[in-house]
């Protein structure tokens, strides 16, 4: 069949609408019509090559859509189903998903080194007949996409596209960054730095895990503002502030948690600069390839931890359905975190990301 995609074909040029041929799925694989996907850091990261993939390819990595056909070997998936997709598929046979660590499987890496859908081969064709590549398993910027079965994610058809888009990606990392790689209790303390779409799910995973003190950190007042109304206590302008010294003013001695929601070396080290003794310092953003740490040594005597996470350490396949049950329970508020535009304003959306200018999340929509 054909679809239109937005294919990036040179790493900092812009993404081409263009008509591909897309294959039918094969054996363990969905074709999905996507309803919603989000624009994220990482596709922007794509874009603009700090995150190397094979090219020709096509972005986006956060979205929900409808299954469409099931491949030969699927019949745990409807038509007809709406599904949360994933960039992390597994095999459930390799040593890291025997193990129990899903997000690292072999063979799901395997596919995001490749750009393909098994390892060796695409699903689909540029007009001259070159190979496309896809990103992750998903490449969500397109209205049809084949995925393998394990990165498709069934919800309620109850949940808007909009929201179950965010839950792939944005929602998933920051909520799963406060319950699996903190983990965040009751009553603790715990500062945010950044409030974009990952940060504000940060903060909603502390409201939600009953942290006493969330305090958000950020240059944009809107993001600041919109972190309050999603659960922060406090707000922090990291503008020409010494951002551990403001948050050590607001919580005396410390917090318990800190999380880098932003991927810089700089806010990092502001994360760890800022904990109480017997604290934890969570990488929650993308980090350039080359990025490097520099950390006092003498904190340590603290006990305090840096830990890192992919994804919030969650398996999709558990934590999605718990998500959406969230957010259809009310205690996960998504509506005002969203900002929707259509598909063809693709480039629009990369750029508006790219200059800061975007609130929250962007989620491009299609049309029926």
């Amino acid at each position: 069949m054909k679809t239109t995609a937005a294919v990036l074909h040179v790493a900092g040029g812009p993404l081409e609408l263009t008509g591909v041929e897309l294959a039918d799925p094969g054996p363990g694989q969905v074709l999905v019509r996507i309803r919603a996907t989000g624009v994220c850091a990482s596709d922007l990261h794509i874009v603009e090559g700090r995150l190397p993939k094979p090219l020709p390819i096509v972005p986006g990595h956060e979205a929900a859509g409808e299954v469409v056909e099931t491949g030969p070997g699927v019949d745990d998936l409807r038509v007809g189903a709406h599904v949360v997709l994933s960039i992390l598929p597994r095999c459930l046979v390799c040593p890291a998903c025997r193990s129990g660590r899903t997000a690292h499987c072999a063979w799901g890496g395997g596919l995001a080194a490749t750009g393909t859908l098994d390892g060796t081969s695409t699903a689909w064709r540029l007009p001259d007949g070159a190979p496309l590549h896809h990103f992750n398993g998903v490449s969500s910027f397109s209205e049809y996409v084949v995925v393998p079965r394990s990165g498709a994610i069934e919800v309620d058809p109850v949940l808007s596209f909009g929201a179950a888009a965010l839950l792939g990606c944005a929602v998933m990392t920051g909520v799963g960054a406060v319950r699996n790689a903190a983990p965040v209790a009751a009553g603790q303390t715990v500062a945010v730095i950044g409030c974009g779409g990952v940060g504000l799910n940060v903060v909603q995973g502390a409201r939600m895990a009953g942290a006493a003190r969330i305090v958000a950190v950020d240059v944009d007042e809107a993001k600041l503002e919109l972190a309050r109304s999603v659960g922060a206590t406090d707000t922090v302008d990291a503008r020409d502030r010494d951002v551990p010294a403001e948050v050590m003013r607001l919580v005396p001695g410390g917090v318990d948690h800190a999380f880098d929601a932003i991927g810089r070396p700089a806010a990092l080290q502001d994360a760890y600069a800022m904990l109480a003794a017997g604290g934890t310092a969570v990488a929650v953003g993308l980090y350039a390839l080359d990025d490097t740490i520099t950390l006092p040594a003498f904190p340590l005597i603290g006990e305090r931890h840096l830990v890192g996470t992919y994804m919030g350490g969650a398996d999709p396949h558990v934590d999605v359905p718990l998500l959406a049950a969230d957010v259809l329970s009310g205690a996960l508020r998504l509506d005002e975190l969203i900002t929707e535009r259509p598909f063809a304003e693709v480039n629009e959306a990369i750029d508006d990301l790219r200059h800061g200018r975007s609130l929250a999340r962007q989620v491009l929509t299609f049309e029926e």
